[in-house]
């Protein structure tokens, strides 16, 4: 397939998703004819010739160009299509849409009724019948049928059968009780509401059956990946947080290592209080690629610095870690960090903004040291998603009570555990030299237990063996026991809504595919002045002025399409590719993309050359689609200007985070302003 049928595809397939319209797909040819000279380079159009070699792919374009000449002289000697039968085809079909004939009767008299074979499109074809599968798990999205997965609801009672959410009951007053996924309190007043739940399941539990279940958006996301929107503002976010100021605790700041200062509040520290111990987590350390050995050392000095600029003082900074909440790596040496620096002089509060990791974290927590031993029985998980603020209230469990012997069992089985790891990284390196898959070089850690159950705590009131009111086990945690009434706690609080964050503005299917789930490989690119380079419809950059010709590497999710033009042709470019497979994110309908936000650019920045034209200077970080590592020759200057929607999220990273990232650079591409795709890690 040819770079100009692949476009011509390309526009083809979007328009057909925006909008059935004849007059629209019959635009498509225009806009390839009138941009395919306009594109310099498209990962998109480029995909097909890496995957085949630069040869094949020359034989491939040279076959289609002699295939594509034999249709047209044969196009020529074909008879005309008779008028009469397109009438009919229409006639037909517009009967089909009424319900006055059976569509399977449509196509057969149709097929009947084809005296010539001609090359055209029959858009009313009736669409074959799903399976009994499908129909099924369509069913449950539209009709509410979802709500059958709980147990004490009966569908039938349903008044309205095409309400998504159930039965709500304004009259019905609200519980004291939080949902054990999010922490919003039950009801069933309003669905906007966090924490609602239909009338049909609210009304019919008891209260110790509302203590394990979690609310309807809760359910969507943990079974559906669906996000229910709900009426929670920004003030609320930050009043919540705001009640730590005047208590002793410690607050465990999470930063998005793929996303900073994007994911740091700016507010925040002003909201703790000045003299809040922190302690820094730098979580998806497990997706950054690594170029070289000392590379960690940088991301923690990079990270310290930022966190700093961000109005955090120095002295309150106790610790900075390295973690990777969803594999364990340095979870364990987080905990003692906690124990060492901490103990249980206060309770411990997960801070940070959206989609960092908390809940996730506290999860990893949840089954570790930092857990009393038969409180994680009791303490239903967070919901760990992807779409930002899934935590609308503060989850909790108790903090274990770090004695010295305590602590000294632990350090044993730590110690234990980290020869085991040094010699399953070494086999695991091995492996990743040997194979080249990344999967191998993935930062991985263990979260384990020290104490176990019937060891410790055998009268603990935690614990799920005791009983109450005859035969009936403790299924939830009783935080109002006077035993416990002192205990120290760990929170996951709710994300802070960060204004520079675009995660807002992306459906879920977006989200999954912006966020990197594997390790970034980088994508190293050669841009000439007056050049503009797209991430996806996210964000461009253009080179303003500076040397001929620079390299820049760009750390985002290889989901994300990438594009260059000249800058003279970007703005028109953006307008007419937005929504296809050429900008990939975003798409969906004509009304989505017409209330998607314009780029708007940032002041221009200025950029020095490095001692070494191998360093990446600095990054131009776009909100939260990624990064780009800029390389400069030696006392060198260069201006660049960065576009996002309503100009959100763009920040200059000084020192870059991986200023050794060029090394991962794959080979020129012939013919290309792309090099090939790097290696995720250097082999050692």
């Amino acid at each position: 397939m040819t770079r100009n049928v692949t476009l011509c595809s390309s526009i083809r397939t979007r328009n057909a998703q925006i909008s059935s319209s004849p007059q629209q797909l019959a635009t498509a040819d225009d806009l390839y004819d009138k941009w395919q000279d306009k594109i310099l380079y498209s990962s998109y159009l480029d995909s097909i010739t890496l995957k085949m070699g630069y040869r094949q792919n020359k034989i491939i374009e040279s076959k289609m160009k002699r295939y594509e000449k034999y249709c047209s002289q044969r196009s020529k000697d074909v008879q005309p299509f008779p008028v009469v039968l397109k009438q009919i085809e229409r006639d037909q079909f517009d009967l089909v849409d009424t319900g006055e004939v059976d569509p399977d009767e449509a196509n057969r008299q149709l097929d009947a009724s084809m005296v010539y074979q001609m090359p055209f499109r029959r858009v009313g074809m009736a669409v074959p019948k799903s399976t009994d599968m499908e129909e099924e798990h369509d069913k449950k999205l539209t009709t509410g049928a979802w709500m059958s997965d709980y147990e004490y609801y009966d569908e039938d009672e349903q008044s309205d059968a095409a309400s998504f959410y159930g039965t709500p009951d304004p009259k019905e007053p609200s519980s004291h009780i939080p949902c054990g996924g999010c922490g919003a309190l039950l009801h069933c007043i309003e669905p906007s509401i966090p924490g609602y739940l239909p009338s049909q399941l609210f009304k019919r539990k008891s209260k110790e059956q509302l203590m394990t279940t979690i609310c309807q958006r809760c359910h969507f996301l943990k079974h559906y990946n669906i996000a229910v929107n709900v009426t929670v503002s920004p003030e609320d976010y930050i009043e919540m947080i705001s009640s730590i100021k005047d208590k002793k605790a410690l607050a465990v700041l999470l930063v998005d290592l793929l996303d900073f200062p994007c994911s740091i509040w700016p507010g925040l520290a002003e909201i703790l209080g000045p003299n809040r111990p922190i302690l820094v987590a730098g979580n998806k350390v497990d997706l950054l690629p690594q170029p070289s050995r000392g590379y960690l050392e940088n991301v923690r000095q990079c990270l310290t610095k930022s966190i700093i600029d961000s109005g955090f003082a120095r002295s309150n900074i106790k610790h900075v870690s390295l973690i990777s909440a969803n594999t364990g790596y340095g979870v364990e040496e987080l905990i003692t960090r906690i124990h060492n620096i901490w103990g249980t002089r206060g309770d411990v509060y997960l801070v940070g903004c959206t989609n960092v990791g908390k809940s996730t974290l506290f999860n990893a927590l949840l089954r570790s040291d930092l857990c009393k031993v038969l409180a994680a029985d009791l303490v239903q998980r967070a919901t760990a998603s992807p779409w930002p603020g899934t935590t609308i209230r503060m989850l909790k469990f108790p903090i274990l009570r770090p004695s010295d012997f305590r602590l000294y069992q632990r350090t044993q089985r730590l110690q234990q555990l980290r020869d085991e790891q040094r010699a399953e990284q070494q086999l695991r390196q091995q492996q990743a030299k040997t194979s080249g898959n990344a999967k191998y070089a993935t930062l991985i850690g263990h979260i384990g237990r020290t104490f176990e159950k019937e060891k410790l705590e055998s009268h603990d009131h935690f614990s799920v063996t005791q009983r109450t009111g005859g035969d009936a086990p403790i299924l939830t945690l009783n935080e109002k026991n006077e035993r416990y009434v002192n205990s120290k706690w760990c929170y996951d609080t709710p994300g802070v809504v960060q204004p520079d964050q675009i995660l807002d503005l992306l459906t879920t299917e977006e989200i999954l595919q912006t966020v990197p789930k594997e390790i970034i490989r980088p994508r190293t690119y050669l841009l000439k002045t007056g050049m503009t380079i797209f991430l996806a419809g996210l964000g461009r950059l253009d080179y303003v002025s500076g040397p001929d010709s620079i390299r820049v590497i760009l750390y985002a999710a290889m989901t994300l399409p990438t594009l260059i033009c000249n800058t003279t042709d970007a703005a028109a470019l953006y307008t007419n590719l937005i929504g296809t497979d050429m900008l990939g994110v975003p798409y969906g309908t004509e009304n989505r993309l017409a209330n998607w936000p314009a780029l708007e650019s940032a002041p221009d920045i200025l950029v020095h050359g490095a001692e070494d034209k191998h360093l990446t200077v600095c990054d131009i970080l776009l909100s939260s689609a990624g990064w780009f590592g800029i390389n400069l020759p030696r006392d060198a200057e260069a201006v660049f200007r960065a576009w996002t929607p309503n100009r959100r999220g763009v920040h200059v990273r000084l020192p870059a985070l991986l200023p050794t990232g060029l090394a991962l650079r794959g080979k020129r591409i012939r013919g290309s302003l792309a090099y090939r795709v790097g290696a995720a890690f250097k082999a050692k």
